[in-house]
């Protein structure tokens, strides 16, 4: 009797061993799946954050693919009317010019015209061959002396020489500089240096009607020329920075617009100044003028 109870009594232990080994089991697995579920979990939300993350890329790639046609059809656009009118011009007062009846001083006055419009065409041309060689990387630049204040007269006799083109004689032209010496250079990129200041004064002329533009140079700490242009016209907002130096782009690009040009010329003049290990920048404000600066390492 004994021998039969310690047999059950084994048996029953026995039993309760296995129960418990495997209820050991179950949980082992049940905690494996439940960290294999987890992990499932968080791989699945990873994967859903990335598709979100490609699908918003792929909104901003169609977004700037859209804006970059928009801005191809609106330069193509512009370009047309900007190469069209001095050409129209060109072959205007030619034509009027090769009448054998036309007064002399008729044709000097035609032959200026002209003359006006080839210098237009050559600064469009200028500008895209500028800025196809930007885009190429084919850019270097040539340090030679550059006498700043013979630089600075020769800009003030230019834009006083084109005001009186386009008719706008009461803007006064000054010139500031820092340096009084008559053989003051620095070594740097003659060409470029001056490409991107006749931009500026360009520009000042361009958005101003009355008052004043002033070309100058200051000196400033570490070895560092500014060079300025400050004009009395309408001004621009901050917010409109990034629109004025993005190629092809201008503030008013409605098609209502009064000032025309391709949206080069504060591309073309940034984009020399940083060759020239520079900077440009802009200060203004609405109605109240504007200033553009240049800085770059004196030499």
């Amino acid at each position: 009797m004994n021998s039969v109870l310690g047999i059950a009594l084994f048996l029953s232990i026995t039993m309760a061993v296995v129960v418990y080994v495997n209820l050991l089991r179950s949980k082992r697995k049940t905690s494996e799946l439940q960290s294999t579920l987890k992990t499932c979990v968080e791989e699945n939300e990873q994967l859903v954050d990335e598709i979100e993350r490609v699908k918003e890329e792929l909104h901003l790639i169609r977004l700037k693919a859209g804006e970059s046609d928009r801005l191809k059809a609106a330069f193509l656009c512009n370009m047309s009317h900007e190469l069209r009118t001095p050409l129209h011009a060109i072959m205007g007062f030619a034509g009027l010019i090769a009448n054998p009846s036309m007064p002399e001083d008729d044709k000097v006055t035609y032959a200026n015209i002209i003359n006006r419009n080839v210098d237009s065409l050559l600064e469009i041309i200028s500008d895209i061959f500028d800025i196809s060689q930007f885009e190429s990387g084919v850019t270097g630049v040539e340090t030679e002396p550059v006498n700043v204040n013979d630089l600075l007269n020769s800009l003030q006799t230019w834009i006083n020489l084109e005001k009186s083109n386009v008719g706008k004689e009461n803007i006064i032209v000054k010139v500031n500089k820092a340096n009084k010496d008559s053989e003051f250079s620095i070594q740097t990129d003659g060409y470029k240096l001056k490409r991107a200041l006749s931009h500026l004064v360009y520009n000042a002329l361009k958005y101003s009607d009355e008052g004043y533009i002033e070309i100058g140079y200051k000196f400033s700490e570490n070895k560092v020329i500014d060079f300025y242009v400050k004009d009395d016209g309408i001004g621009f907002s901050n917010d409109k920075l990034e629109i004025m130096f993005s190629q092809f782009r201008q503030v008013d690009e409605t098609d209502t617009r009064q000032y025309g040009g391709l949206g080069l010329g504060l591309t073309v003049a940034q984009k020399f100044a940083t060759f020239l290990n520079g900077k440009l920048w802009a200060e203004s404000e609405p109605g109240n003028g504007s200033t553009f600066w240049i800085s770059i390492p004196i030499k």
